[in-house]
């Protein structure tokens, strides 16, 4: 039977199901002129990655293969949800003390919002044991890293020994081979990185408000709105939204059958 995931919540998609869609015979006429509807919106490019076991999937080929730097990529990335530009600039120095012990946080004055925000200031990161893990297997793979090297170097200069950071494009073709390889269905670009620690942030919250309001705070967004919208609600959660209202139906408004579920429970 389909499910349709809510914020972590599975929903039965008969329930939301009328069954009987099909009209009868003769009610309207087929028309034999095509319609040409309001102009539509392009879609997001890209989504989060909302099932725990894809992204065990990733970090688990990635290691395989002994892709260590795109594994701590992906992990740093979706546990800091930093824009891409601000993860790109980011050095082993920012995580990792001089004595070789990692920091608990370190400041990221954020390249967007930096000439835009009239009270200019940090955000502070907090470094999780995921990150560590994922950086000490990187540094435990890969010989001759400095401090000052950046996280994310640019590989193609490996052989002249340049310290430059891969680019925005680099990281989209990395999502993109991981779409390709593990067959995942959703959208993704170097945004599902960020997109990814948003949703999961809701989900671990329990999709408490205030957790919605410090999302929106970590993110810098305007509104609640916007936030909910940028972690990526979905068309099929947009879908069961409209199906469970059925305002005028007696039988299949969403009061009417939330009853009979708890009556059935």
């Amino acid at each position: 039977m389909a499910e349709i995931i809510h914020f972590g919540q599975y929903i039965d998609a008969e329930q939301l199901r009328h069954h009987n869609r099909k009209l009868p015979e003769g009610v309207i006429r087929s028309s034999m002129v095509g319609v040409v509807g309001q102009p539509r919106a392009a879609n997001h490019v890209s989504d989060p990655i909302k099932d725990m076991r894809d992204i065990e999937r990733i970090s688990d080929w990635c290691i395989e293969h002994g892709r260590y730097r795109d594994n701590m990529l992906f992990i740093v990335g979706i546990n800091f949800g930093l824009r891409v530009s601000d993860l790109l600039e980011l050095r082993f120095c920012d995580l990792i003390n001089d004595n070789l012990t990692f920091k608990d946080t370190f400041p990221v004055f954020e390249i967007k919002t930096r000439n835009t925000r009239k009270r200019k200031r940090n955000r502070y990161i907090t470094i999780n044991e995921a990150v560590v893990e994922a950086v000490t297997l990187y540094l435990e793979k890969t010989p001759n890293v400095s401090l000052g090297d950046y996280l994310f170097k640019n590989q193609s200069g490996n052989s002249t020994g340049e310290n430059v950071p891969m680019d925005r494009r680099s990281v989209n073709r990395i999502m993109d081979m991981f779409k390709e390889k593990l067959d995942l269905t959703m959208k993704v670009s170097s945004h599902t990185l960020r997109k990814t620690f948003g949703y999961h942030q809701m989900v671990m919250g329990g999709n408490d408000p205030r957790q919605l309001l410090l999302l929106q705070k970590i993110f810098g967004h305007k509104s609640a709105a916007q936030t909910l919208d940028y972690i990526g609600i979905t068309e099929e959660e947009i879908a069961a939204a409209y199906k469970q209202l059925n305002l005028g139906s007696k039988e299949f408004n969403y009061l009417a059958r939330t009853k009979i579920i708890e009556e059935a429970g």
